[in-house]
C-alpha cells in the first residue's frame, strides 16, 4: 500500500520530479500497426521510440529520477538498458500501471512531483520535458523561488490524449488515460480546484499508433525516416499500398 502523499499545500522540494515512464507488455504493444507491419517490425519500433524517450527524459534538466512501469519481464529487459528504476507490473491497464509505479516512487523516494510521459513520442527531446515542468512552476534557476502549490500541466497529444501530464504533488489529481485524455485531465483538475496548464509543445504531440503517424514522424524528423528505412519490414499489404500509391512511403 503506498504511503500517503504530503498535503498539496507543502512546499515542493527542489529536484524531486520523477519521470514515470509506462511501458506496455512487448508482445502487445502497437497492435493498430498489425497490417502495416510485423510483429518483429513492431517490437523493434516501441522499443526504438522507447529509447528516445527514455534519452529525452535523462537530457531533461529539471527530471531527477526516472521510472519504468513495464508490463511485463521482457520490458523490463529493455528499461534496464535505460538507467531507470524499474517495476513490473503484468496486470493490464494504464491506471493500474501508474498507481503501481506511483506507489513504489512514494515508498523509494517520495517525490514533490511526477512526470507521467509516453513511450511512443519519437520525437520528445529533454527540452520538451523541461516546457512542462516549467509550466508548472518549476525552475532550475539556483535563486528561483520553490513552487509551493498544486499545479497540473497538460501536454497533449494531436488527437487529444495526454503525451506528458505534470502533477504536483503526485496525487493531486488522478490519470483518466484513453481517448480525450487531454480533457479529461484538465477536467479532474478544475474539479479538485487546482490551477491547470494546457502546455502544447510539438515533440510530445505527436505519438505513434498507426501507419500514417509514423509517416508523418519521418516526416518530420530525418533520424525516424532513416531508422525506417533501415529497420522496419512493412507486410505484404503495406507494401501493396505504397506501391499502388495510396501511402507515400517515408523520405529519408
Amino acid at each position: 500500500m503506498s504511503e500517503t502523499p504530503p498535503p498539496a499545500a507543502l512546499p515542493a522540494p527542489r529536484g524531486r520530479i520523477t519521470a514515470i515512464v509506462p511501458l506496455k507488455a512487448l508482445d502487445k504493444a502497437k497492435g493498430r500497426l498489425a497490417g502495416d507491419l510485423d510483429a518483429s517490425s513492431r517490437r523493434a519500433l516501441v522499443a526504438w521510440m522507447f529509447g528516445r524517450v527514455m534519452a529525452a527524459c535523462h537530457e531533461a534538466a529539471l527530471v531527477t529520477r526516472v521510472l519504468v512501469v513495464a508490463g511485463d519481464r521482457a520490458g523490463a529487459g529493455l528499461a534496464a538498458e535505460h538507467d531507470a528504476q524499474i517495476v513490473v507490473e503484468p496486470r493490464p491497464g494504464l491506471q493500474r500501471a501508474l498507481a503501481t509505479a506511483e506507489a513504489v516512487a512514494s515508498r523509494t523516494r517520495r517525490p514533490a512531483a511526477t512526470l507521467v510521459v509516453a513511450a511512443d513520442l519519437p520525437l520528445a527531446l529533454g527540452a520538451d520535458l523541461d516546457r512542462v515542468c516549467a509550466a508548472g512552476g518549476e525552475s532550475g534557476g539556483a535563486s528561483s523561488p520553490h513552487p509551493c502549490g498544486p499545479a497540473v500541466v497538460v501536454a497533449p497529444t494531436r488527437d487529444g490524449g495526454t503525451g506528458a501530464l505534470y502533477r504536483r504533488p503526485p496525487a493531486v489529481i488522478g490519470t483518466r488515460y484513453g481517448p480525450g485524455s487531454a480533457a479529461a485531465h484538465l477536467r479532474l483538475a478544475a474539479a479538485a480546484g487546482v490551477n491547470a496548464v494546457l502546455t502544447q509543445v510539438p515533440g510530445l504531440a505527436l505519438d505513434v499508433d498507426t501507419a500514417g503517424q509514423l509517416r508523418e514522424a519521418a516526416g518530420l524528423d530525418r533520424e525516424v525516416a532513416a531508422w525506417l528505412d533501415r529497420e522496419v519490414a512493412w507486410t505484404s499489404a503495406m507494401r501493396d499500398r505504397l506501391t499502388s500509391g495510396a501511402c507515400a512511403p517515408p523520405e529519408g
